[in-house]
């Protein structure tokens, strides 16, 4: 074997080693193998454990205190974080916003402006807004925090008229509380729920590593005409939130009464 390909052997193998350790110790927290509170164990035993380098092991920690699962506590060690789940919660008028359920959960919300300006709709966009393509449309994007650890991305996209009235404020106030401020009616609020994983550009501002899992709401506000007239794109960590959708029934039908 050539020295070039001896150091790509070993440059891929140390990768490998390095990514593995760090989904084993990923998912020894999520499994509660190291339940919440609880310490890792110490480097020497990791190290001998997985059979790496306490370089791959400090390596993989650093990564696990960058995504918000442990922390380090000098001379103590290192130990998984005890955070509860932020319940968001959809029912009914959408009143309550995120900074309410986060304060709710014991943490202080934080909005912090990402940035915002004019840009050409897409198809996809234009005709979820009933817009032609290529539209000028408004575009607002911000972080919410928790404790000042970022916890959801937001995305918004409106027509200019609307942005003219809310744009001074969007990255102070969430968006339902500021619609009801101006008294600018819902009628109907349509929500979608999928996973998906994080880009590069989000996985900066999430804390996170790229191609991490997140959850993902699509929501269309509805006018009282018939018309969308906003579209949200909320990105949350999955470790951090929890969604519940209440779905109240719409009246029960009475019981047939038998023939005679």
């Amino acid at each position: 074997m050539s020295r070039t390909a001896k150091l790509k052997s070993t440059k891929t193998r140390r990768s490998f080693l390095y990514s593995d350790l760090l989904t084993a110790l990923r998912s020894r927290i999520a499994n509660g193998s190291y339940p919440p509170g609880s310490r890792l164990p110490s480097l020497a035993a990791l190290t001998k454990a997985f059979g790496v380098s306490a370089i791959t092991v400090r390596r993989a920690l650093r990564e696990l205190v960058y995504e918000g699962l442990v922390q380090g506590h000098q001379g103590l060690g290192v130990f998984v974080k005890t955070k509860p789940r932020i319940h968001r919660v959809l029912a009914g008028d959408p009143d309550r916003s995120i900074g309410d359920e986060i304060r709710r959960a014991g943490f202080v919300p934080r909005l912090a402006e990402v940035n915002q300006g004019v840009i050409k709709a897409d198809d996809k966009i234009a005709a979820r807004l009933g817009l032609r393509p290529g539209a000028s449309i408004f575009r607002h994007q911000k972080q919410t925090f928790a404790n000042d650890e970022p916890v959801a991305l937001h995305r918004l996209h409106m027509r200019p008229s609307l942005a003219r009235t809310l744009k001074k404020e969007l990255g102070n106030a969430f968006i339902f509380s500021l619609l009801k401020k101006h008294n600018i009616p819902i009628a109907d609020l349509r929500c979608e729920f999928c996973s998906a994983t994080v880009t590069e550009e989000e996985s900066k501002l999430l804390q996170l590593t790229a191609g991490h899992p997140i959850l993902r709401v699509d929501y269309t506000a509805i006018g009282p005409e018939g018309s969308p007239f906003l579209l949200g794109e909320t990105i949350c960590r999955p470790d951090r939130f929890v969604f519940e959708v209440n779905l109240p029934q719409r009246g029960k039908s009475r019981p047939r009464r038998p023939e005679r």
